[in-house]
């Protein structure tokens, strides 16, 4: 079974990658879990994490018009492991909010247009940035190559800093942490979020 990357690391790292632009990112007030931004120029950016190489969008209806979660900031940082649900170098892409809003809403039109078996209400509209998902919804690593961030952010240690590479004694090390703080988790009954590991190896 696949870990998975927490979200707070993928966060800090699309952070790190801004601050490497030029473009350190202040947190804004937002409603429950949204991770909103600014830069100081006063741009607003959304930051989506996601495990796995696809970006879920939701919508508040089924309808072609309908709001959907990534709209109302400037611009969109999507934030993803190199290798989906591993710890390590991460990729990101800061896209203008509405060139995502009107992906989604293309891609969803055309799923539509194919009669799929749906009962009317899919309000998920999902655009895979490998070849994994829907011909007409996937490949978004190319369509969006020029929004990509350049330069190294890392979840496998401080996210600030380029990291060296990592041993396969540190690769093994993570993943016994991964494997136990799932297991903690599963045992009292609480998200893998809720489980801090510390390791003293002096």
């Amino acid at each position: 079974m696949l870990d998975r990357v927490e979200n707070d690391d993928l966060l800090s790292a699309g952070l790190a990658l801004m601050r490497q632009q030029g473009r350190p990112l202040t947190r804004q007030a937002a409603k429950g879990r949204a991770m909103v931004y600014a830069t100081h120029q006063g741009e607003t950016v959304r930051v989506r994490t996601c495990n796995d190489h696809v970006l879920v969008v939701l919508a508040e209806s089924p309808g072609p018009d309908a709001k959907l979660n990534v709209e109302g900031t400037d611009f969109v940082l999507i934030v993803m492991p190199k290798i989906p649900r591993s710890p390590g170098p991460v990729v990101a892409y800061l896209v203008p909010s509405a060139v995502v809003a009107e992906a989604a809403r293309k891609t969803h039109k055309e799923w539509l247009a194919n009669n799929p078996n749906t009962k009317g209400n899919n309000r998920t509209w999902n655009l895979w940035f490998d070849e994994s998902g829907p011909s007409k919804a996937n490949g978004f690593s190319k369509t969006w190559e020029q929004y990509r961030l350049h330069g190294h952010a890392d979840t496998g240690k401080s996210a600030s800093a380029p990291s060296s590479t990592n041993s396969p004694e540190t690769q093994k090390l993570g993943q016994i942490i991964s494997i136990a703080r799932r297991e903690i988790a599963a045992a009292a009954g609480v998200p893998e979020s809720a489980v801090r590991i510390t390791v003293d190896l002096a």
